[in-house]
């Protein structure tokens, strides 16, 4: 058998599938052409970047307002951009001024403004400035000293931590509807409350809220300045954990008796706990059976009639209180037009936030909101009306009634006595 030699044609073939070049290197022209365009490439990139940072450098050269940015203000703010640090715990307004501040009326105090549109209403100014300390030596104008006062109250905020509140106890006071000696008692009581058991106060004119509304007529939607002032006091307070509105219609009588270990006590709560109630009277939706103490947001009482009792109240510093809060304040809830109550107003919210209901513990009144009846005994004694040692008297029904100064004075006196 003789062996043929292979075609060199077939051979070549071979070599040019097998590699374009020999050994699979490139000519160098071909190398220095690949070099050349990784070369340029770098020399672009460098020539973009550069530029960049002559355009950041440039920016800021001729930016007139430098590195800082435009916005000044802090992330959070209540109803005013400028805040002023309270020095005490005790937050009040100078109660003093309700005469000079009847007499400058809502128009003195705030810009009315008219709308194209027809509509006219008090307007706040978000960004106004309080009064510095010399401003306030300087000026001798009384009248104005007072104004300052009454719009720079709401600026104030507590952020020292070396006396730090765990409770706040707020209110809201009205120096058209009440007298100066009503509303000093309505005051001093919060405070020689608080001051028994070191907690904070949080007290403002209901008139500070005005411009907030929609409708203007505080006689008609008092109790949805609850919710406002309520979020504002978190604001002020934002490390407290416990938060107590209690109305002007209502005094604490059991000044020893301490919120912590009363209202909020887990055994307590269970006792006066209200379960599988309706929420409101003819509602299908119920408070819970089972309810977890530890996660308890709110407090509310409901009276006797099934009806929520908004006179008194407790919301935590958490996102529950918070959530329940903004929906009372929100102006598509607020202004809806409602044809019932703010209390049914407020079970509607926990209707709808089945998750909000579940951190909601409803109670009897006696724990925290007892209706005052002088027609009744201290021997007429159940869940709902006030009898001696009671923490809260509610004076509910008393502006219809027009005793309200009545009661206040009276019972103001009883506390004076223990």
């Amino acid at each position: 058998m003789v062996l043929k030699p292979k075609s060199k044609k077939g051979s070549h073939k071979a070599n040019e599938s097998s590699s374009q070049w020999p050994l699979g290197i490139p000519p160098l022209s071909s190398t220095k052409r690949y070099i050349g365009t990784k070369n340029l490439r770098t020399k672009l990139s460098s020539l973009f970047v550069g530029f960049c940072i002559l355009l950041y450098v440039f920016s800021k050269f001729f930016n007139p307002r430098g590195s800082k940015p435009a916005n000044q203000y802090p992330p959070v703010h209540g109803l005013y951009m400028n805040e002023l640090p309270a020095s005490s715990r005790l937050i009040f307004p100078h109660v003093e001024h309700a005469k000079i501040l009847k007499e400058i009326g809502i128009r003195g105090l705030y810009v009315f403004r008219a709308d194209i549109d027809g509509t006219k209403q008090y307007v706040l100014k978000a960004d106004d400035k309080p009064l510095t300390d010399d401003e306030k030596k300087k000026t001798t104008d009384q009248v104005y000293l007072v104004k300052k006062s009454f719009l720079d109250h709401g600026k104030l905020v507590y952020r020292k931590k070396s006396d730090e509140p765990e409770i706040i106890v707020v209110t809201l006071v009205d120096f058209e509807r009440y007298d100066l000696e009503n509303i000093v008692k309505v005051v001093q009581n919060r405070v020689d409350y608080a001051q028994i058991h070191r907690y904070g106060v949080y007290v403002r004119w209901i008139q500070e809220f005005l411009p907030v509304m929609s409708n203007q007529d505080m006689d008609s939607n008092y109790d949805f300045y609850k919710g406002l002032i309520m979020r504002a006091a978190l604001h002020a307070f934002p490390r407290a954990k416990k938060f107590i509105f209690i109305d002007q219609d209502a005094l604490i009588m059991n000044l020893n008796l301490s919120l912590k270990k009363h209202l909020l006590d887990k055994n307590i709560l269970d006792v006066a706990l209200l379960r599988n109630v309706p929420i409101k009277p003819g509602s299908n939706v119920r408070t819970y059976e089972n309810l977890d103490f530890n996660t308890v947001s709110m407090v509310i009482p409901q009276d006797e009639n099934g009806v929520l009792d908004l006179t008194s109240f407790v919301v935590s510093n958490d996102y529950y209180s918070k959530a329940f809060l903004e929906f009372l304040i929100d102006p598509i809830v607020r202004d809806y037009g409602w044809q019932e109550s703010f209390p049914s107003v407020v079970a509607h919210v926990l209707q709808w936030h089945p998750q909000l209901l579940s951190k909601t513990a409803v109670v009897v009144p006696k724990i925290m909101a007892s209706e005052f009846d002088d027609t009744r005994s201290d021997d007429d004694v159940d869940a709902f009306h006030y009898t001696e040692g009671d923490l809260i008297a509610s004076f509910k029904g008393c502006r219809e009634a027009g005793v309200c100064a009545k009661y206040i004075n009276d019972m103001y006196a009883k506390t004076k006595k223990t």
